[in-house]
């Protein structure tokens, strides 16, 4: 039985760097793994690029159901003690798990070990460093006591992520903050500051510029899924607010594109509710009233 299962969702992986992927698994330090590709319904086949190998599993799934349903479907399928999800645009340096993995051997009550990153280009040249530890002002960061948990970033204890129910399938984005908010809600979360996986942004990133309507929808659920964990304390409250506040004007945006101006009206003043003094939220609600806003190139 392997002592690790990698597991990558894989979306159109024939033209989307999956082969980049699986060869930075095979490239670890150490072997004691089995890898398993959840084919999220492809439009091509990624099962043509998969080394022929007898640990490399490979599953398809009849219809898409986004990145947390494909995770679940791959830790269902796993047998290994640990569980390490890698997207299919990201990759790891040969020490990621063996680093990771001496982390749980040392401190065997931990849930969870994560990593520093690189942000990187399509073509895999460095961009930035990305510090896992990120003490920012929103709930995200804050219910997880500042752990950026990221995805291809963590190993994760089986059992514990089984205890928890795995990704909220309801989250199509958001959903790896989600399972680390859970994850440090019951256990012990451990960060190791070395740069041991590669973020590959990308203009198709879903997270990037106006969100779509699919990833708004995902937003307000996490935001009303923990609205009640942040009441009772003042600092999380305001966060909160701020978070709302985000969401509303992001809305706004959404809206104002596609020219819905009562529906970006009303998202606006609801984001000047929650935060009043946004000078750009303020300018974006004028210019669903007034043509003349239109030449500002407000984002």
């Amino acid at each position: 039985m392997p002592r690790i299962s990698v597991i990558i969702p894989a979306y159109n992986g024939e033209t989307r760097y999956l082969r980049e992927a699986i060869q930075s698994v095979l490239a670890q330090t150490i072997q004691d793994f089995e890898l398993i590709v959840v084919d999220d319904a492809s439009e091509d086949d990624p099962c043509r690029i998969l080394p022929k190998h007898s640990f490399i599993q490979y599953y398809r799934r009849t219809s898409n159901g986004g990145q947390a349903v494909a995770r679940n479907d791959g830790a269902r399928l796993a047998s290994g003690q640990f569980l390490a999800f890698l997207d299919q645009d990201d990759l790891w340096e040969p020490a990621f798990l063996e680093a990771t993995l001496e982390v749980f051997h040392k401190a065997p009550e931990t849930a969870l070990v994560h990593t520093d990153g690189y942000q990187v280009n399509e073509r895999n040249h460095i961009l930035e460093y990305d510090a896992a530890m990120k003490h920012t002002k929103s709930i995200c960061q804050l219910l997880r006591n500042g752990h950026d948990t990221a995805t291809s970033g963590s190993l994760i204890r089986k059992h514990c992520f089984d205890a928890i129910g795995g990704y909220d399938e309801h989250l199509t984005i958001w959903e790896d903050i989600d399972l680390g908010i859970r994850l440090s809600q019951r256990f012990l979360i451990h960060h190791l500051p070395e740069p041991l996986y590669r973020h590959r942004l990308y203009t198709r990133n879903v997270s990037r510029g106006i969100p779509p309507e699919r990833a708004l929808r995902a937003r307000e659920y996490f935001l009303n899924k923990y609205s009640s964990h942040c009441l009772s304390d003042p600092i999380y409250k305001k966060a909160l607010a701020r978070d709302w506040a985000q969401y509303y004007s992001d809305k706004g945006k959404f809206h104002l594109a596609r020219g819905e101006k009562q529906q970006a009206r009303k998202a606006f003043i609801a984001s000047l509710q929650s935060s009043p003094y946004s000078q750009r939220t303020l300018l974006r609600l004028l210019k669903t009233y007034f043509p003349r806003f239109s030449r500002f190139q407000l984002v």
